[in-house]
Formats: C-alpha cells, structure tokens, sequence
C-alpha cells in the first residue's frame, strides 16, 4: 500500500463528529504552519516541491499515469468512476488564473467564453528538462497527437487555441490550424460566418507537462458556467459540468470569487446536487486582494467559512484561498516563485486570512500538495471499483455479442446464398405442408376451409311448408345438417349467405313460369334449373374469399421466412432482391390458381350433372319421403280441425260439410305431386353437388397455390440470382452485406471489448 503524506492518513484516522466539522478539517493539509516553514527550504528555482526523486512520488506518478491511460480509454464514461479532479466555476471566478497557478501555463484568455472544450491537465515531473506536449481526444477518432514537444511555455498558450479551434471545427482538417496565429484562430471559429462550427464540444484538449519543478497532478478544466447567453448554451454547459462531476469517485474543485457570496454561485450549487453531503468538494476562493477595506462583513464571513462555523457551507475537504496574479503582474512577466512570494505576503498583512490559525489552507503551493495528495488517495480507492466494475462491463458486452447473429465469415458468397435458399425454399415447404413444430398456418387453412365448406352448405335450398313460410322451427320444417365443430375452427366467417324459405306454392309457382308446350304432366326441367341457380348464386362470392384469404396468409408467411434472421434478414439486399423476386412468383401462383379455381367453379354450371347418380337417387328418394311425409302431416293435421280459417272444405268451397264427408274431401285435396318431385330432385343433387364443391375447392386451392407454389421456390430463386453471368461473384458479395444496424452495434460491441479489455490489463498488471 502507498504511504500517503499526512494529508491522507489524517483522512483515514478515526475522529469524532465534532472533530470532522471543526478544526481537524484544517489539520488534513499537507502541513502546518512549521511544516510550511520548512517546505519551503526543499523547494527548487521555481518555487515548487523537489520531492521528484522520493518512492512516493515515484509511486505517485504510477498511479497518475494509469488514471491519465485509463481516462484516455473512457474507463469514466464506460465504468461510472472517474477519479479525477474537475475545476468548475462560473465566468470570472478566477478559474483561468488558477489552472495557469497550478500547471505553470498560459492559457487563452479573451473576453467572454474562452475555454467551449473539455481540457484535461497533467503534470508529471521529470528528471529531464521542462516540455509539453498537446493532444486531442475525439469522440470519433479516439486520443491523437497534435502538437509537437513543446520546450518553452511561451509557447504553449497559442498551441492550446489552435487545439480547441480544431476540437471546434471537427469538418475542417487538423493540420489546417497547426500553423494559424490567434487572428487567424479566431475568424476560423467564428459560428457567425461558419454555422458548422461548434459553440461547445465534449471533444477534450489533452495537455501533457513534464515538469522538474512541479507536483505530480491531472485535473479537468471545463467551460466556465455562463448565465447571460441563450438558453441552449447555458444548458449545455451546465449539463456538461454535471456529466464530469457526477461519479463518486471525481473530486469537485469550486473557484469562488472573494467578494461574492457564497450562496450565489452557480458552481457550488451543481456541486451540492452531485456531492449533497460535500464530502468531495473543495472550494477554492479566488481574488482575495477584491476585497475592500469596506467589505468587514465579507471577511468575517470567509473567516467563519474557513473555521467550520458555517454548516450549509461545511465542505469535508475544505476550502482553500489562493491569491493570483493581476494583470499587470502577468505584464511584468514574474516568475512562480515571484507570484507566490506576493501571495504569502498578501495573505500575512490581510484579514481575514492573516488571522486564520493554520495557514495551511493559503496559497496555490499548499492547494497543489494537498489536491496531488487527495487524487492519489482517490485513485487508490477506486481502482478495486474500476476492476470490478469493468469485469461486469465486459461480461455484459460479451453477452449482448453472443446474442447477435453469428458473423458470416464464408469466403464462398455464392455457395453462402445458394444454401440459404435451399434453406428457405426447405422451411417455407415445411411450413405450408404442416411438418413444423408450429402448425399455424395449417390450422388456419384448415379453418377457413370449413368455414368455406360451411359457407355453401348454408346455400341449401329451405323448402317450407306451403301453409306457414314464416316458420323457423316446427314439425314442418326441413332442417339442414350441420356440421360438428373441429379443434382447429376458428371464429373466421366467410360470407353470410341469405337464405329465405321456399314454399312449396313458391316452387309451384317456378313451374309455371317454366312450363312452355310442354304435355300435361310433363315438369320442365328449367324449373329444376332456376332452383338450382337460386342456391349456387352466392358461391362464386364464397370461393373468392376463401381464396383471397388464403392468398394473404401465404403472403404473409413468405414476408416473415424472407425477412427472418435465418433467411434474409441479415442482408437488406439480399433480403430485398429475394422479397421482389418472391413477391412477382406469389403473385404469377395466385394469378394461376385463380384460374384452376374459377375452373372449379365453372364446372358446377349448367348443364348441371352428376356421376354419383347411385348417392343422388338415394338422397331423392330420401328427400322425397321426408317431403311427402312432411306434406301428409301437415294436410291431415288440416283436415282434422272442423273449423277455423284452414278449414278444408271452407278452403275449398264446401260449407256444409260433415265428418263422414272428409275421405270423398281427401279424394279431392291437393297433393302437390309434381312441387314435391322437383324439391327432392334439386335438394338431392345440392346433397351430391355442395359436398363436391366444398371439397374440389379447398383442394384445388391447396394443390395450385400452396404446394406447387412452395415446390417451384428454390429453382425460381437460383434461376434469379443469374449465376452464370461474369459479374456473378461480385454481385453476390454485394449482396451479403450485413444490416446497417447489426453491423454497426457489432463494430460497436467489438470496439467497446477491445477498450474494456485494454483497461481490465492496465488494472490487473498495475501493483503498488
């Protein structure tokens, strides 16, 4: 385990409640006042720590160089831990001066917004001369190089504009900004004259400082939180601030002006939604020479935020005060150990800070220690976290990459395509003849067949007694036979057929106006004819139905199989060409089939006939006993009520008449000899004709448009695919080109385990 300075190992001491919220807050610096004192004796030319050479700084820069390798990686965005150290505040706090006091560079200073990119700080010291190098993380193109070794800071600041103008202009080349002055770099970014310049970027300008005088450290500077622009922007910023400060595992740097309050700033107030308990805040107050002799009040309540005195204000890191250089010591061109002498003799004659009891808390020499300290301990922290947490990342994308289809790695296009046709025409044919483990489609045909079988037996002629048509039930009605419900009927309904009753005075009646010169006694058989017509009138109707719902169903069948996975579905041009191709053969088979049913149909037009004349003359005379029977009935239940409005011999002109008169009456009753034989003839040829029907329908429909369809599909295919032509080979690579989104997700899911497993090996072979 590394050995951490005292500001760590205060941290990890057991101290009470009271402890944490007072003083020993204080007490967690680097150093007291005589450990100060003598700090400053080991420091080098420039004012900084010389502790360069010592194992913890060695181990220090280890473990800052894996959390810089693995920021580099997206471990943060990919894991949810990111320690790291973020410095937030709004415009004008003091922000830029502070990252130029920490790092020791100039950085771009203009009116308004000068920083609209993430920049990412890292300062590791050397045993070589100073130099800096910049370099652009892309969301895009990954971290790439862009300046050259910098051996001079006056250089840096320039390199640091060209970089975010580059991040900024993600449509222009990298290279065009390498040489451009600052004029240049600010007409390029200019949003009013080029709209496809970004205002604000997520892109990050990385800047790498080699330092024999500087304290191992990394932070992120963001954006400055801005209040007076348009709406969108703020937000943007805001929510790009809350995005890096989020995890638990980022320590929040504050910059906070002297002379405002506390309560106002929009950057302690993100900070308090992402850290409510303030246990990795720190604040840092910025331009403590603002103020005034007058501002008593301000410094009283500085003073008591210092001391803990304030408990919406208690942050468990505490808050550091730093005193920077003005514009007219940046002019004068000072050096660090210049500016930090000032500080210190700032801090000694002005209150409230000359009154503090540890002056620990003062000064940018003491917040770099303290802050180097913390992002060692935070990193330490994390990192069983990150190791745990990239192993669940990882074994979730491995997960979702087995659930993707397999890759195609055939180097045989064409014999690829030919079997996934063999394989389709194979499923489709399965499916259609009912060899599958689901039946479905079967089960539905099956279905709409009975439904169609029940449709035309519905068409049954009703023949009624002459006496009472109306009549739905009685011993005078013929009922129709029905058929017994299967397992797989479904609640489909072809047509409803109307089918009113016809009495035996109506059939009387077709004879008549079907008789020309014919001989008494002779019946015509266009009567017969007419009868027939009557029920056979509304199945050409039926049969278009159950046809053209049997046509959707396949249609529907083959647009699933073309489109599945296991089919076509992994290529859209495949899967297009096959669709078209299937789309035009369905439709020849259905244009086809139509005729073979209408065929169907044709054939039970006059002149109607029968072969099965032996089940025809058994279902006449069946049927003509039941009519007889059913007219006997009726006639003698007539004749044996003496009175009442059907009486016979009022019915058929006799008024006085008694009971010994009803056998000479019967004698003279109509008989409807001839009505009978002409129902029981039409009603015995629907029992042969429907059953014919119904069956010669269905199957026709099986036969032509069901299984020689599925039958004629792998020839038709491969014949399509044009195989012997020269440009066949390519054309079928073309073709196998995988779905865009599938294609996609599995770059990405292939990218994003190349980078967990890069960060999984930074992790495991990292030791203290």
């Amino acid at each position: 385990m590394l050995a951490y300075p005292p500001f760590i190992r205060s941290k990890q001491s057991s101290r009470s409640g009271k402890d944490r919220a007072g003083d020993d807050v204080h007490h967690s610096s680097a150093s007291d006042d005589s450990e100060n004192g003598d700090n400053q004796d080991n420091r080098g030319e420039k004012g900084t720590l010389a502790d360069g050479g010592s194992e913890y700084a060695r181990k220090r820069r280890e473990l800052l160089q894996l959390a810089r390798s693995l920021e580099s990686l997206g471990a943060g965005e990919l894991l949810g831990e990111a320690p790291r150290i973020v410095v937030v505040g709004a415009q004008s706090t003091g922000k830029s001066s502070l990252v130029e006091g920490v790092a020791g560079i100039s950085v771009p200073r203009d009116s308004g917004t000068c920083t609209r990119c993430p920049m990412e700080c890292t300062i590791l010291t050397t045993t070589t001369g100073w130099s800096c190098s910049i370099s652009l993380r892309m969301a895009d193109r990954g971290t790439v190089g862009f300046s050259p070794s910098l051996a001079s800071q006056s250089e840096v600041e320039v390199w640091i504009r060209r970089a975010q103008a580059a991040v900024l202009c993600p449509h222009l080349a990298l290279d065009i900004f390498k040489t451009k002055d600052r004029d240049a770099l600010r007409a390029l970014t200019d949003t009013a004259t080029d709209p496809e310049v970004l205002k604000f970027t997520n892109d990050v300008v990385v800047i790498d400082i080699y330092d024999p005088h500087g304290v191992d450290l990394s932070f992120v500077d963001l954006p400055g939180l801005i209040l007076n622009a348009e709406q969108d922007l703020v937000l943007l910023v805001q929510d790009m601030v809350k995005q890096y400060i989020k995890p638990d595992s980022t320590v929040i740097l504050v910059t906070v002006p002297a002379p405002d309050d506390l309560e106002n700033q929009l950057g302690m107030v993100l900070a308090k939604q992402a850290d409510p308990l303030g246990k990795r805040t720190i604040g840092v107050v910025t331009k403590p020479d603002g103020l005034t002799a007058g501002d008593s009040g301000t410094r009283d309540s500085w003073l008591a935020v210092f001391e803990n005195r304030v408990p919406k204000h208690l942050l468990q890191k505490g808050y550091y005060c730093v005193r920077l250089p003005n514009d007219q010591e940046r002019t004068k061109g000072l050096s660090r150990r210049d500016n930090e002498q000032l500080a210190q003799q700032f801090f000694k004659e002005n209150m409230p800070w000359k009154s503090l009891r540890h002056t620990n808390r003062l000064g940018i020499p003491s917040l770099v220690r303290d802050i180097s300290s913390l992002l060692v301990e935070v990193i330490q922290e994390t990192l069983p976290k990150m190791r745990r947490a990239v192993d669940a990342r990882l074994a979730a994308c491995i997960e979702d990459q087995a659930r993707l289809p397999p890759l195609l790695v055939a180097e045989d296009k064409t014999g690829e395509i030919v079997q996934r046709v063999a394989q389709f025409s194979q499923d489709m044919e399965r499916i259609i003849l009912g060899q599958t483990e689901d039946k479905s489609f079967v089960h539905r045909c099956r279905s709409r067949f009975r439904s169609f079988e029940r449709t035309i037996q519905s068409s049954a002629p009703d023949f009624r007694s002459p006496m009472d048509p109306h009549i739905t039930s009685g011993p005078y009605e013929i009922e129709v036979e029905r058929l017994e419900p299967t397992a797989w009927d479904g609640d489909e309904v072809l047509i409803e057929i109307p089918n009113a009753p016809i009495t035996f005075l109506d059939v009387r009646q077709v004879i008549k106006e079907s008789t020309g010169w014919e001989l008494p006694h002779n019946i015509p058989y266009e009567a017969k004819e007419r009868l027939i017509k009557g029920f056979m009138k509304h199945w050409p109707v039926a049969v278009a139905a159950c046809f053209d719902r049997t046509a959707e169903d396949l249609r529907a069948v083959v647009l699933r199989e073309v489109s599945s996975e296991k089919h076509f579905g992994r290529f859209p041009k495949l899967e297009n060409l096959m669709k078209s191709n299937l789309v035009v053969q369905l439709e020849d088979y259905v244009a086809h089939s139509r005729i073979f049913v209408e065929n169907a149909l044709g054939r039970e037009r006059a002149p109607y006939g029968t072969q099965n004349t032996p089940h025809l003359e058994v279902m006449r005379n069946r049927w003509l006993l039941r009519y007889k029977i059913a007219w006997e009935t009726h006639d003698r239940a007539q004749l044996s009520v003496p009175h009442g409005p059907h009486h016979l011999s009022v019915r058929q002109g006799y008024t006085t008449t008694t009971r010994q008169h009803f056998p000479r009456l019967l004698d003279h009753r109509d008989t409807f000899e001839d009505e009978i034989a002409v129902m029981a003839d039409v009603r015995a040829y629907f029992e042969v004709v429907y059953k014919r029907f119904a069956d010669d329908v269905p199957e026709t429909i099986k036969l032509n448009l069901l299984v020689n369809f599925v039958k004629s599909l792998r020839s038709y295919l491969i014949e399509q695919l044009q195989l012997g032509k020269d440009d066949a080979t390519e054309r079928m690579q073309g073709l196998l080109v995988e779905e865009p989104h599938v294609a996609n997700e599995r770059k990405r899911l292939k990218d994003l385990i190349k980078r967990l497993e890069q960060i999984k090996n930074k992790l495991r072979n990292f030791t203290m």
